[in-house]
């Protein structure tokens, strides 16, 4: 029998069952933390070096279960977490004070209306009300969609500190439609647009054959909490029309926010 051998196994198996460990227990310290914690205060609850704690909420991240919080910069369960917990749903109360004024905006304009939150890695759509018109967006419920090339996205990075807007724009922005802005410089100039305007646009930018304009959502804390979006094909949503919709949509979100806590 190869002692040495089976001793090296062991020595493997603890070191997997203690990341395990250690990455379950800093799932459930933020599950706990009634706010986005910081990976320091992490760190220093389950008495791990700062490097580590990284690693872990790095994995933990990838797979869903943590996301960064854009305003606090601390960490927060992630959608995976309530993937699993179907009986659970997060949204349903920002659904529920949203939905009187997405709905009047889609009878009023007559084209759908979206409602949707910020991750880390794009914008979840939480709901969705359709045009009753035949020809309409595509479903996006419960699908998170690119930050560069959507309105809602676009205010998004818009505002985002200087540093964090450089790392994201640091990576190839792809191409999903001959309108999509793929050069940082030409997308800077559109962010810097949208902070004096306020609202996002995409003419054409996902999807050639679409249009959205979007409008952020603050709560009582003037943290970003979520989107209001528009949008319809381009033949009968055109960029004139979106235009002439700026002060609706801004409208519309302030509506919602004065339903917030």
């Amino acid at each position: 029998m190869n002692t040495n051998k089976t001793t090296i196994d062991n020595n493997k198996n603890n070191s997997s069952v203690q990341a395990v460990d250690r990455a379950l227990f800093l799932l459930k310290l933020i599950g706990e933390s009634p706010s986005p914690i910081q990976v320091g205060e992490l760190a220093k609850q389950a008495g791990l070096n700062r490097t580590t704690a990284w690693r872990l909420i790095g994995t933990l991240e990838n797979q869903g279960f943590v996301e960064k919080d854009f305003s606090s910069k601390g960490y927060q369960l992630g959608y995976a977490v309530h993937q699993l917990l179907s009986h659970h749903d997060p949204y349903g109360s920002l659904i529920r004070r949203a939905r009187r004024t997405l709905e009047e905006l889609k009878e009023e304009i007559g084209e759908t209306v979206l409602l949707s939150v910020p991750k880390h890695n794009g914008v979840l759509t939480i709901d969705q009300i359709d045009t009753d018109h035949s020809v309409r967006l595509v479903d996006y419920s419960n699908t998170i969609s690119p930050l560069h090339c959507t309105s809602n996205g676009k205010i998004l990075l818009s505002l985002l500190p200087d540093k964090e807007l450089d790392i994201l724009l640091e990576q190839p922005l792809k191409q999903f439609s001959q309108y999509t802005l793929t050069d940082p410089e030409d997308l800077r100039k559109e962010l810097e647009k949208i902070r004096i305007q306020k609202v996002g646009l995409s003419i054409g930018e996902l999807d050639e054959n679409e249009n959205a304009i979007s409008a952020p959502i603050f709560n009582k804390q003037k943290n970003l909490v979520a989107f209001i979006t528009l949008g319809g094909p381009s033949f009968r949503l055109s960029e004139t029309a979106i235009l002439q919709l700026h002060d609706r949509m801004l409208a519309a979100a302030k509506k919602i926010e004065e339903q917030l806590d």
